[in-house]
């Protein structure tokens, strides 16, 4: 990467120094008093096709007419106008402070703030520091820090059966799920879908919602498959007493 810049840098030098010698050239050549025309084809000789063309010599040629060599530049002036400090080091510093003490901040907040444009601060977030907004992902529940050493403390003792025991501990593990299942579920805009022709008519499908009427599914596999299944008598109290027969069952 480095390599490529200084090998840009050294091409962009090169042309400079040559549209600086040229421009020399038609310098000299006006002050002589040679035409436009007649300076442009003693160039071409010269330079062949890196000359400059024809318009811009005769742009240069008025430039340079009339004036004092002596007191005239071929280099360019500094334009006028404000210079970009927009994606300064400065901004960025305080665009990065801004974002870590609130990660929800908005660019429109931050442009305010700084008195900046909204599109500088979306191209200092995303290039110069490299920060992308992401979703926060859904999780069950928030785990306390003891929760979270009891979970690892179990990990590590599965961890070990296995590594002592190999597949046989693998099959001595039972895995259980519990749902509740509607005694009617409604047809899903999928499963409706139909293959009809351009111009037919399209199908229409009426909003039907779920019975109210469900029952709980207790489901038990391990590696071979399912194990057990049971539903949830109705009028069946979910408590420990329920759980211990289920358990006696399986």
């Amino acid at each position: 990467m480095c390599a490529e810049i200084l090998v840009g840098e050294k091409m962009v030098s090169a042309r400079n120094d040559h549209l600086m010698k040229q421009r020399s050239v038609i310098e000299f050549l006006t002050a002589e008093g040679c035409s436009a025309v007649v300076i442009h084809k003693r160039m071409k000789a010269v330079y062949g096709d890196a000359c400059l063309t024809e318009g811009k010599v005769q742009k240069w040629a008025r430039f340079y007419r009339g004036e004092d060599p002596k007191e005239t530049t071929v280099r360019d002036c500094k334009r006028l106008g404000q210079p970009v400090s927009a994606t300064d080091t400065m901004h960025q510093q305080k665009l990065d402070e801004m974002i870590v003490a609130n990660r929800r901040v908005k660019q429109k907040d931050i442009a305010n703030a700084l008195d900046i444009s909204k599109e500088r601060v979306h191209h200092i977030i995303t290039v110069h520091l490299g920060y992308r907004k992401v979703s926060a992902r859904w999780v069950l529940r928030q785990l306390t820090v003891e929760m979270k050493a009891q979970r690892k403390t179990i990990c590590t003792q599965l961890l070990g059966r296995f590594t002592h025991d190999g597949e046989l501990f693998l099959r001595s593990i039972i895995t259980d799920d519990e749902s509740w299942l509607h005694h009617y579920d409604p047809e899903s805009k999928m499963q409706s879908m139909q293959y009809r022709h351009k111009n037919s008519p399209a199908p229409k499908k009426f909003t039907v919602v779920a019975s109210a009427q469900k029952v709980l599914l207790t489901i038990f596999w391990d590696m071979e498959g399912i194990v057990h299944i049971e539903f949830l008598e109705q009028g069946t109290a979910i408590n420990s007493e329920r759980y211990v027969s289920t358990l006696r069952a399986l």
